[in-house]
């Protein structure tokens, strides 16, 4: 791939077919292309055309979401990360990103530098979580965690908010 080519990928903005495709996918990832189609009034060939181009330049990532409380995951929590100088932030990511648990890594504003949210079996598993990987890695100053009592809603962005 030239640089052209990979500029072309890296600014592609979705047009609405798109999004109606993208929509259709996150109501029910199991659609056929036919009924996709029939029901956007477009042709099948399309519909299957649109979606490679979305799968190959990594806007649709095709994937199992599991209900987490269906499977074991019963404790929820956000642990606030804060490390020592920020040259150290992106390598303290990274470790945390490797971590099972992790569901959600952010770098954010505030007293903290990173926010990890993480889904464990109980409460026992997030203690040793906490206690034998997450402060092993060095360059955490201090940590706060939140636990989440209930979870109402999981789930994407609503793809019709996009402008």
């Amino acid at each position: 791939m030239n640089a052209t080519e990979s500029q072309a990928i890296d600014n592609y903005v979705p047009d609405e077919l798109d999004v109606q495709i993208m929509q259709s996918l996150q109501r029910d990832g199991r659609e056929s292309f036919s009924d996709m189609a029939r029901r956007l009034g477009i042709a099948v060939s399309t519909v299957s055309k649109r979606y490679v181009n979305l799968v190959d330049r990594g806007i649709v990532k095709i994937i199992g979401r599991v209900d987490p409380n269906k499977v074991g995951f019963n404790s929820y929590a956000a642990i606030l990360v804060q490390v020592d100088g920020i040259q150290g932030i992106s390598r303290v990511a990274a470790q945390i990103a490797e971590l099972p648990e992790v569901s959600f890594l952010a770098m954010r504003t505030g007293e903290y530098d990173l926010e990890v949210n993480v889904m464990c079996c109980d409460n026992n598993h997030l203690l040793d979580l906490m206690n034998n990987h997450l402060s092993k890695i060095e360059g955490i100053r201090k940590t706060e965690t939140v636990m989440y009592l209930k979870v109402y809603k999981w789930g994407q962005p609503e793809l019709s908010l996009i402008r």
